[in-house]
């Protein structure tokens, strides 16, 4: 049994957001499609503008806030009848004017952005709010893009675009909604998806599955992604791994056979449910299983090399980050040793980096990249995948629980 993880059943997981959330409160009750299906998520979103009149995560992201905003407006301007309500929509229509125009400056785009954002803003004035028209900019970069995507993978459960189905809004093919749907009820285990199909087709089973991330998360908000079970444990173990905990420590036996079951098949996922290998999740149970001692095989990443001989996450990803231009050449058993050399020289900069030890001379730069890696345990406890994962008895939980009380997760 894991010494430093909670029991399965007691994770808290991804805490809810507002853009998912909106989503939700977006979807028109039965009785009364004047009436939100959710009204505690529509009243969530009054409740948790930002001070400045956004939505989005409390670390400042133009493309995220925007993002967000557009998807709280919606329904707020829809469904909602409150003082409180209007406020919220002038408060966050006037964030659009005055922050619209800093996309431009930022490095890079989320995501599916120049997906979802047309859509958003279409969404948004149908519900009567008065969005900027220079947030207007991407209907010919969405076209395309919409054009590289076969139309068979637009509603197959086996492609990722699914998880933001939302995006297709007026053009979504009724008819073919349901063939994205999980065995689970979800749309990609994304609430916002599965919210989207529920407003077209009023699906039972995605209703239940949108009950369940409701209960999971309070019953107001929903995350943006559930369940995601395998990710959580794995990005926890590992950068508690990289902090000097040793593995055996991190795994259940159960969750050790559930891992070596998923790379049998060909890749592991970020959930049973999800049925996408990926290469990031399996690349870290490789490493996780490989330092337990268990006899693992690093040829199955050749399923993520491509023609280019780099390594893509998912398939169909048209730009490939650096950290992934991993030539495929080399045996895959020599990647996987000296990923485990990289990882001894992390620990061991993680160690000296600790409280109360006097500080390390700058080594080689194998080693303040270790420290760098180290180092995102701080973000990630804020997220709640690795708080939320930590046994409340154990002296390192209640350290960065404590340290992070007065944070809101993103």
């Amino acid at each position: 049994m894991s010494a430093l993880l909670r029991e399965p059943a007691a994770r808290t997981g991804i805490a809810g957001v507002a853009y998912d959330t909106a989503w939700l409160a977006g979807v028109s009750a039965m009785s009364d499609r004047r009436q939100s299906r959710f009204p505690t998520s529509l009243r969530w979103l009054a409740e948790n503008q930002l001070a400045d009149g956004s939505w989005g995560s409390p670390v400042r992201y133009e493309h995220d806030r925007i993002l967000g905003t557009l998807a709280a407006l919606a329904p707020l301007a829809q469904f909602g009848r409150r003082d409180d309500d209007r406020r919220a929509v002038e408060a966050g229509t006037r964030y659009l004017w005055q922050h619209g125009h800093l996309l431009g400056r930022e490095p890079v785009e989320l995501v599916g952005f120049e997906l979802l954002l047309p859509t958003l803003v279409e969404r948004a004035r149908l519900a009567g709010v008065a969005v900027p028209p220079h947030l207007d900019i991407y209907h010919t970069e969405r076209e395309r893009k919409l054009q590289l995507i076969p139309t068979h993978a637009l509603y197959s459960p086996q492609t990722t675009v699914v998880h933001s189905l939302e995006f297709l809004g007026d053009r979504a093919d009724v008819q073919r909604l349901q063939q994205a749907q999980g065995a689970n009820g979800s749309v990609g285990n994304s609430p916002a998806a599965t919210a989207f199909l529920l407003s077209n087709t009023d699906d039972a089973k995605a209703a239940d599955y949108l009950a369940t991330c409701l209960d999971w998360s309070g019953g107001a908000t929903v995350p943006v992604l559930h369940p995601c079970e395998t990710f959580e444990l794995l990005w926890s173990a590992y950068h508690l791994f990289l902090g000097g905990a040793p593995s055996r420590e991190l795994f259940t036996l159960i969750e050790r056979a559930q891992l070596h079951l998923e790379l049998s098949k060909g890749g592991v996922t970020l959930s049973p449910t999800f049925p996408i290998p990926d290469a990031d999740d399996t690349a870290v149970a490789l490493l996780m299983l490989h330092d337990l001692g268990d006899v693992v095989d690093p040829t199955v990443l050749k399923a993520f090399e491509s023609r280019q001989g780099w390594f893509v996450s998912f398939p169909y990803e048209p730009k490939y980050p650096a950290d992934r231009r991993l030539s495929g050449r080399p045996a895959l058993r020599a990647v996987l040793d000296r990923q485990m050399a990289h990882l001894a020289a992390v620990r061991d900069c993680a160690h000296a980096a600790r409280p109360g030890r006097a500080a390390a001379r700058p080594g080689p730069a194998s080693h303040r990249r270790g420290a760098q890696v180290a180092r995102l345990a701080a973000p990630l406890s804020e997220r709640g995948w690795l708080v939320g994962l930590l046994r409340p008895a154990d002296g390192r939980g209640n350290r960065l629980r404590s340290a992070r009380a007065d944070r809101r997760p993103l």
